[in-house]
């Protein structure tokens, strides 16, 4: 059976600072080859980009295609480099998280070293460190 994975990368703006849409792509693609292709999985990948865009809202045209994508269960496992770049809302987050669950696809996020294909990962673990991850970013 062929694992199919999505990569989901998005910065506000182009700037020298933080992670590029590139890099983002390049260390997921590297999380892939480390704990899928090392192991002998088949794997095909998705790669959404959006780069110009706020987390502040889900209407980012790339994300949009993702989510019409997992729909359409063209993928079963979505891979970003850091939760803040899926969303800045705790709510589209959360909303998020849970219609992936539904529609059985994992989520890993690779800064946090979250995976929900393990047992230990519910949506509510992800939901909780958001919270928290959000509180730390803005000194709460």
């Amino acid at each position: 059976m062929k694992t199919k994975i999505a990569i989901y990368s998005r910065k506000s703006k182009y700037t020298e600072k933080g992670e590029s849409i590139g890099n983002q792509i390049e260390l997921a693609k590297e999380y892939i080859r480390i704990n899928y292709l090392n192991i002998n999985i088949n794997v095909d990948v998705h790669i959404y980009e959006d780069e110009g865009f706020s987390g502040g809202t889900l209407d980012r045209p790339q994300f949009k295609k993702m989510i019409q994508d997992a729909r359409n269960k063209y993928f079963n496992i979505l891979i970003c480099y850091r939760l803040d770049r899926i969303s800045r809302n705790i709510a589209d987050f959360s909303g998020l998280i849970n219609e992936l669950s539904e529609l059985d696809i994992s989520f890993i996020s690779i800064k946090e070293q979250f995976d929900t294909t393990t047992p230990m990962r519910t949506c509510n673990d992800v939901y909780c460190f958001r919270i928290r991850t959000i509180r730390k970013r803005s000194n709460c």
